[in-house]
């Protein structure tokens, strides 16, 4: 999902759709070089899904999206920021769709990052941690309770030497 993206779609519309289409490229590069799929009709918005056929793939291929999307000399001054999410779960497949719990917790994962971020769930970390190549780290930032949710969740967020990725997250917004 990339962030404020409305404020610079007001601001330089023409740049936009150019920086945008190089976005759908960096991103769907960085999905399928690590073995994903993109689904982006289950995506909103300017954002992604992509489905892994494993866990680790798809932290990789977020670290390696994030460095592109961090690397790319932006059109007209503008400087995108993307905020993305893993989580691994089950879902039911069907015409190059996902449904699932899995896939609706994800969504809200995503939306407590920030620009420059990933974040991990626990069963995400509980199933990479141990064989995660060494210059990616994951550090716990504590439980959050996603929308709609009564159960929190430990939240990871993604570190790598070579990309600024953010390291706070934002406290979810629960409804009373």
């Amino acid at each position: 999902d990339v962030v404020e993206s409305t404020p610079m779609w007001i601001q330089s519309r023409a740049s936009m759709y150019q920086a945008m289409r190089r976005h759908d490229q960096l991103l769907t590069s960085a999905i399928e070089a690590n073995g994903g799929i993109v689904l982006k009709e289950r995506g909103e918005g300017d954002s992604f899904f992509a489905v892994f056929p494993r866990a680790t793939d798809a932290v990789i291929a977020a670290v390696d999206a994030q460095q592109a999307v961090q690397s790319e000399p932006w059109p007209d001054r503008l400087s995108l920021s993307v905020r993305m999410a893993v989580l691994t779960g089950e879902a039911d497949a069907a015409d190059r769709d996902y449904r699932s719990p899995a896939v609706n917790r994800c969504a809200k994962l995503r939306r407590l990052a920030v620009g420059n971020q990933v974040l991990v769930s626990e069963t995400t970390y509980s199933i990479v941690a141990d064989i995660l190549r060494d210059d990616i780290r994951l550090m716990s930032v504590g439980e959050r309770r996603l929308e709609g949710h009564d159960r929190p969740e430990e939240v990871y967020v993604v570190q790598h030497a070579e990309v600024q990725l953010e390291a706070e997250v934002a406290e979810a917004e629960v409804p009373a």
